[in-house]
C-alpha cells in the first residue's frame, strides 16, 4: 500500500509540474520552456524509478524502507507545490527537494543488509555523483549551477545504461517490476482522463472533445 501511495504522489507531482507550460506566449509554448518542463518530468520519474528499483531488489519493508518512502512522498508533494512557471524561482526549491530524495534513496541502499552477492555499490556510486553535483549547483547558484544541475540529472539517467553489465539480473523481481510500471501508467492516464473530462461540456465543440479523447486513447 505504501508503494501505491508513492505512485499516486508522483503522479500528482507531475500533474502540478504541467503548470510550467500552462501559459502560452504569443499562442505557443517557447522551446526553452518546453525543454525545461520535459527535463523536470524526466528527473522526477528518474527518482520514482530509483525508489522502485530499490524496493524491487532489496526492500524488506522494515522501518528504514517505510520511513524512506514516506519521506520521499512528503518531499515530492513539497516539490510539486513549489513549481513555478519561472524556472529561476523554481530552481532552488526543486533542487533542495531532489537532494533530499536522492540522499534518502542513497541511505536506503547504504544501510540495507544483503547477505548474498549484491550490486548496490553501483547504485551508491551513481546516486553519490548525482547528489554531489546537486549540492554543488545549490552552492554555486542559478547562473553557474544550472549547468551542474543538467549534468547531475543526465548522469543519473544514462549512467546505469553504461553499468548494466554490473547489475545482478537474478535480483530482479520481474513480476513486481511489471506491476509497478503498469500501475503508474494506469494512474497517470487516469489523471489525464480527469483533466480531459473538463472539456466534455456544452462550450467545447464535440469534434474537439472527440479529438482529445481519441488522442489519449491512442497514446494508451
Amino acid at each position: 500500500m505504501f508503494e501505491l501511495f508513492f505512485d499516486l504522489v508522483f503522479v500528482y507531482a507531475i500533474s502540478r509540474i504541467t503548470a510550467m507550460i500552462h501559459h502560452p506566449v504569443n499562442g505557443g509554448i517557447p522551446l526553452a520552456t518546453f525543454l525545461e518542463f520535459l527535463l523536470v518530468v524526466v528527473v522526477v520519474m528518474e527518482i520514482w524509478l530509483y525508489q522502485v528499483v530499490y524496493f524491487n531488489r532489496y526492500s524488506k519493508n522494515n522501518f528504514l524502507d517505510i520511513a524512506g518512502i514516506v519521506l520521499n512522498m512528503f518531499t515530492a508533494v513539497c516539490l510539486a507545490n513549489n513549481i513555478n512557471t519561472e524556472w529561476r524561482i523554481t530552481f532552488r526549491y526543486f533542487n533542495i527537494a531532489m537532494a533530499v530524495m536522492i540522499a534518502t534513496i542513497f541511505c536506503q541502499y547504504l544501510f540495507t543488509s544483503v547477505n548474498e552477492v549484491n550490486d548496490k555499490r553501483e547504485f551508491l556510486f551513481i546516486l553519490g555523483i548525482e547528489f554531489f553535483l546537486v549540492i554543488l549547483e545549490l552552492i554555486l547558484g542559478y547562473s553557474v549551477g544550472i549547468y551542474f544541475c543538467i549534468a547531475a540529472y543526465i548522469i543519473g539517467l544514462i549512467l546505469p545504461i553504461f553499468l548494466w553489465e554490473k547489475f545482478k539480473a537474478e535480483r530482479v523481481n520481474f513480476l513486481h517490476l511489471v506491476e509497478r510500471v503498469s500501475l503508474i501508467v494506469i494512474i497517470a492516464f487516469g489523471e489525464v482522463i480527469v483533466n480531459l473530462a473538463n472539456y466534455f461540456n456544452s462550450k467545447t465543440p464535440l469534434m474537439y472533445a472527440a479529438f482529445f479523447f481519441i488522442t489519449s486513447f491512442n497514446v494508451c
